[in-house]
């Protein structure tokens, strides 16, 4: 019976790893298209971000600095994507497939030069007294800091929308951004916020995937 438990234990702990830079992206997006945009280029701002963190973290031995490296380095690619789509009024699918194809290519460019190199990876956080309980200690208290933020960003984001007047007015913006004009609201500055937010997200999920789930 123990070793089913901790097998199933071992189970969902491989899950939240996985899962978790999925739910950063995937929320950093969802705050974007409920401004009333669709950036199809997640994949290129995660790749780019990876590829930023981990350059950042060997140059400087702070994996703090590499994440906020992938995550600016996201957000760059987002703006980009914006001034396309929002200032210049391109297709946004077009422009987001473009956006993937890019990331790919300037991610394998700068990646380059440090190919295979190892890095020890991002520790998890170790609750002294929690973190040995068996079963519940693993399962809980056995997790990076990536994992932990990731559930906090998931309730912030879903108090942020239901329960914050920025909230209702993004999502005014992404339904009706003529009617949210007229009261006022600054559609295309809060878009380029949200854009930049979803790229930021996106950015700080690609650091995840080489600061801590494949370190190298």
């Amino acid at each position: 019976m123990i070793e089913d438990a901790e097998i199933i234990v071992v189970i969902l702990v491989a899950a939240l790893r996985a899962g978790t830079p999925l739910v950063l992206a995937a929320l950093g997006e969802l705050i974007t298209e409920k401004s009333g945009v669709l950036n199809l280029g997640v994949e290129g701002m995660m790749l780019v971000g990876a590829v930023a963190a981990i350059i950042a973290t060997l140059g400087t031995g702070s994996y703090a600095l590499g994440a906020l490296a992938g995550a600016l380095a996201g957000v760059a690619m987002a703006l980009l994507f914006a001034v396309l789509t929002l200032s210049l009024r391109a297709n946004q699918v077009a422009s987001g497939l473009a956006l993937t194809i890019f990331g790919l290519g300037l991610s394998a460019f700068f990646g380059l030069a440090y190919r295979d190199k190892p890095l020890d990876g991002l520790k998890p956080l170790n609750v002294p007294g929690l973190s040995d309980i068996p079963i519940v200690g693993k399962l809980l208290f056995g997790h990076d800091i990536f994992v932990y933020f990731s559930i906090v960003l998931f309730v912030a984001v879903a108090w942020f929308l239901a329960h914050t007047r920025a909230g209702l007015a993004l999502r005014a913006i992404g339904e009706s951004p003529e009617s949210a004009h007229a009261l006022g609201h600054k559609v295309i500055a809060v878009r380029y916020a949200a854009t930049a937010f979803g790229g930021a997200m996106a950015g700080l999920a690609g650091a995840y995937l080489t600061l801590v789930y494949t370190p190298m």
